[in-house]
């Protein structure tokens, strides 16, 4: 039986290729989603087990695209994650269609034991593939979202605790800047983040790379100037909506690089200090143009 292995660690991949490869089962390696759903159009496996954080298609978009597929709805999909480990991360993915939520380091004989148990039950017909749950896109794209931005909240803390309890030079305490900077740049979305009075202050590469903005151009300017005029009114109440409530959900146009609007789904929450109060939002901005 063929076994598909997603994880852009490579001393992952080799780990579980030579794992399952001990027990004869033939292995392929992708290292982040698009390869993946390449690779299942050229030889489909039998199962996939896959990482979530992955740099340009993550684990959770995958599976969601393998669902959407005829021909790959019927694979089984294991994850195995360091980075989601929580409820909810195992809540969202088995409502994608995952047969399995690992999280490493899990002992090699039980990951070994869940994995051929999976594949024992579809080979015997004994369980039937696990549909996805939600079934419309905007369903979707707000839990995913909340997912990316409360995984990014809890990486700031996790640093800031490490830095106070650890009190870092300042060389671990720039290796943890460059870390929080590298998962950033990972996510194939815009991240932001805006002060209280709505002007970006953090932004990944996604956002360059659709405006045509270097960071000079961008750094202390309103949102807003990069939405399409119509679309600003809307934006701005989202703005004040995730500030007052703490969540807020928009479609609006962002004005690319070429000057063309590009439908986009703004996803804001509100970023507060110890007391409560409201010192800025974080948030997302997915392409919504498919």
């Amino acid at each position: 039986m063929k076994i598909l292995v997603v994880d852009d660690t490579k001393n992952d991949r080799t780990m579980l290729k030579e794992l399952l490869s001990s027990r004869n089962y033939e292995v392929a390696e992708a290292c982040n989603g698009i390869e993946a759903l390449q690779a299942v159009v050229t030889s489909k496996p039998d199962i996939i087990i896959s990482d979530i954080m992955m740099p340009e298609m993550d684990g959770f978009t995958l599976l969601r695209e393998l669902r959407k597929s005829e021909s790959a709805t019927d694979i089984p999909f294991v994850f195995y994650t360091a980075h989601y480990v929580s409820e909810k991360d195992s809540e969202l993915a088995l409502k994608l269609g995952a047969s399995r939520f690992i999280v490493k380091p899990a002992h090699l004989r039980d990951m070994l034991e869940q994995i051929e148990t999976v594949l024992r039950e579809y080979e015997a017909g004994s369980i039937k593939p696990v549909k996805s749950l939600i079934y419309k896109e905007e369903e979707y794209l707000r839990q995913y979202s909340e997912r990316i931005i409360r995984k990014l909240e809890e990486k700031i803390v996790q640093l800031e605790q490490e830095i106070n309890e650890r009190k870092w030079a300042f060389e671990e305490l720039a290796k943890a800047q460059n870390e929080l900077e590298h998962i950033i740049e990972r996510i194939p979305f815009i991240i932001y983040a805006l002060n209280v009075d709505g002007n970006l202050i953090r932004w990944n590469s996604r956002l360059t790379e659709a405006t045509g903005n270097l960071g000079t151009e961008v750094m202390g300017r309103p949102i807003q100037d990069f939405i399409d005029k119509k679309d600003r009114k809307k934006m701005a109440e989202a703005i004040r909506s995730a500030e007052e409530t703490g969540y807020s959900q928009v479609d609006a146009h962002i004005i690319c690089k070429n000057g063309g609007p590009i439908p986009y789904r703004w996803n804001s929450a509100a970023l507060k200090d110890e007391g409560g109060r409201v010192i800025g939002l974080s948030g997302v901005g997915i392409n919504i143009t498919d």
